[in-house]
């Protein structure tokens, strides 16, 4: 199955340059916190706050939502999924359970410069394009950036598709990695994927991950890191040897 492409009609003449980023971000993401919103958008406190109440006025967003700790949700409105995808989508409200993936993949997409919407194909858009359902295996489909990450170094493809998986669970066990790696091979390469970025937030290690993805038979790259490795700055992220199908 390969996936469908997703009408963004969130890019509209009516909003301005930084509000169409925050929208669109906003609905890509499902939510964003106040702190994170801002790293997305590159701006201050204040500033985002001022973005935030243009697009409440506009009826694109829900008034700030408190969900545990932590600084106050952005949620878009139904009227504003709508504007977005173009069709209508069922009503949709952050959960407790949902908000640490939630903020951990924002996060990473900041940290990986993918803040366009071009170059970002979250989860959220990737389910409305396909026939899946309930989670998508892996939380977004990132397209070659800017960034200072040489994950395509040694393969044989000359423009990086990356299948990023954002992993927060605290189940360290072997059985349940293997199962998620299975799916997600398989699902990024119908979707046209050629690299997997894992991102260990939980209590997986990205050694663990290497070495269970080794034994995967797939035509994908793969790399794993933390946060801190990533927001480090590496030259590069050691690419797992890949090991084809039919070998």
């Amino acid at each position: 199955m390969s996936t469908r492409s997703v009408q963004k009609t969130g890019r509209t003449r009516t909003l301005t340059p930084r509000q169409t980023q925050a929208f669109n971000g906003l609905v890509q993401q499902r939510a964003m916190q106040f702190d994170t919103l801002g790293a997305f958008l590159g701006l201050s406190r204040s500033r985002t706050y001022a973005v935030v109440a243009e697009l409440r006025t506009a009826g694109l967003v829900g008034a700030p939502m408190c969900l545990g700790g932590g600084a106050n949700w952005v949620v878009p409105t139904r009227r504003g999924v709508t504007r977005y995808f173009g069709r209508s989508l069922p009503e949709w409200t952050p959960s407790f359970l949902w908000s640490v993936r939630g903020r951990a993949a924002v996060e990473t997409r900041v940290t990986l410069g993918a803040v366009t919407a071009d170059v970002w194909t979250s989860e959220r858009e990737l389910l409305v394009s396909s026939s899946l359902q309930g989670a998508y295996p892996y939380d977004a489909r990132m397209l070659a950036t800017s960034n200072p990450f040489a994950l395509h170094a040694g393969a044989d493809f000359v423009e990086p598709v990356w299948a990023v998986k954002v992993d927060v669970t605290r189940d360290s066990t072997a059985g349940p990695l293997a199962e998620m790696l299975d799916r997600l091979v398989v699902q990024a390469e119908a979707d046209g994927c050629n690299t997997v970025l894992w991102v260990c937030t939980g209590a997986r290690r990205p050694e663990t991950v290497r070495t269970a993805a080794a034994r995967i038979r797939s035509d994908l790259a793969f790399a794993a890191a933390t946060p801190a490795e990533l927001a480090g700055r590496p030259r590069g992220l050691r690419i797992v040897g890949r090991t084809a199908k039919g070998a």
